[in-house]
């Protein structure tokens, strides 16, 4: 496929998921806050549909060209101290920015310019977990590459079926859920 039309495809694509995101109001952390306080059932949905839409996408692009999806790598970094800490940095920053960087994106294409101080900050977080902590967790942790087909000993098409067909059904039961609770 020729650069300038996948250019051309991402950009079509870029604005119709903008345009969805700013609809949907949708950030994942809130999303997931939504969610752990027991009144997220919008969200899950979303989350599900997400889900289903990516993995069928990720493993037909595959079959198109195995350069074109992405690689299939899985970390296992172990468990400590670390994790802890960069939970509670993750918490905190979501805490002090609102959201995360989808939130921040759908906020600035909303127009509120707050968050371009919010985005203007991700760039040197991003350099410091690149540069500074990645390399630490690397010589601090066993880093395991994982992939589902090789725990589980099933091919990846089996693995995606089974889970988009698992979503699905989730779908169909919050429908089911939600249309009983409103009549």
């Amino acid at each position: 496929m020729p650069y300038p039309l996948l250019i051309l495809i991402g950009f079509i694509f870029g604005i119709g998921f903008g345009f969805c995101v700013q609809r949907a109001g949708l950030c994942f952390a809130h999303g997931l806050g939504e969610i752990y306080l027991g009144k997220g059932k919008r969200i899950i949905r979303l989350f599900l549909i997400i889900f289903v839409i990516t993995s069928i996408g990720f493993l037909l692009s595959g079959y198109f060209s195995s350069s074109m999806g992405l690689k299939p790598i899985g970390q296992l970094r172990g468990y400590g101290f670390y994790n802890l800490l960069s939970g509670v940095l993750f918490g905190a920053g979501i805490a002090l920015t609102g959201g995360c960087i989808l939130g921040t994106l759908r906020q600035i294409g909303e127009g509120n310019t707050t968050f371009l101080i919010v985005l203007a900050s991700f760039i040197p977080g991003m350099a410091l977990v690149i540069y500074w902590l990645n390399p630490m967790l690397e010589s601090g942790y066993h880093v395991q590459k994982t992939l589902l087909p090789g725990v589980t000993g099933f091919s990846a098409p089996y693995i995606t079926l089974t889970l988009v067909v698992a979503a699905l059904i989730g779908l169909t039961f919050l429908r089911r859920r939600r249309r009983s609770c409103s009549t």
